[in-house]
């Protein structure tokens, strides 16, 4: 696998320091922002004080996922997996970072913020990719953790949806972070223990 490919997990690895750090800074220059009580979102709203902060941070943690998505197809090639399933991932990954792209470029309450529901796609990559790694040499621990991380989001996802009807206005910061744990930083995991993987003698 070339260098530049290699390049492309790097972008991987960078992308849950994009997204926390850019939710960070952001609520840094938001007086009275409250992680508990407000979405992530509302931090690139009319009602921020510089919402261009978090609008161009999602911009480009979307541009670091797509290019993340390039860089997981060729390296899950590279180990062995399966090209068709490390087709489909990449695919998921990549309509996952088009949607945050969509989402910094039209801040809520513009309905193109959902970006059509592209980052739904999200959900079905670590089970896929978890499937595609399984047996490859070194990598059954990273499996393991993509499908326990895959079922955890898909819980949360459920919560945030409204079942068992836990979240409310006065949480709903909380459980979207929580929830946010489950989406971003398996994809830097992935990328580092991908890098690992390929500087180790086949």
């Amino acid at each position: 696998m070339s260098a530049s490919k290699r390049a492309l997990l790097w972008a991987a690895v960078a992308v849950p320091f994009l997204y926390y750090g850019t939710l960070l800074v952001s609520a840094a220059f938001f007086p009275g922002y409250n992680h508990v009580t407000q979405y992530a979102s509302e931090l690139g709203s009319s009602q921020a004080a510089y919402p261009a902060i978090f609008n161009v941070g999602t911009i480009l943690g979307g541009v670091a996922i797509v290019a993340a998505s390039f860089g997981v197809f060729h390296a899950a090639v590279a180990v062995g997996a399966r090209r068709m399933l490390a087709l489909v991932a990449a695919v998921g990954l990549l309509l996952f970072g088009i949607g945050m792209i969509f989402a910094g470029m039209f801040p809520m309450p513009d309905p193109r913020h959902g970006g059509f529901g592209l980052g739904m796609a999200v959900h079905v990559v670590p089970f896929v990719l978890a499937f595609a790694l399984w047996k490859r040499p070194g990598l059954r621990p990273l499996a393991t953790f993509l499908l326990a991380n895959g079922i955890v989001m898909l819980g949360l996802f459920a919560i945030m949806m409204g079942v068992g009807s836990l979240v409310t206005r006065s949480n709903v910061g909380l459980f979207q972070r929580a929830y946010s744990l489950t989406v971003f930083p398996w994809v830097g995991i992935t990328g580092y223990a991908l890098l690992r993987r390929l500087r180790q003698p086949r």
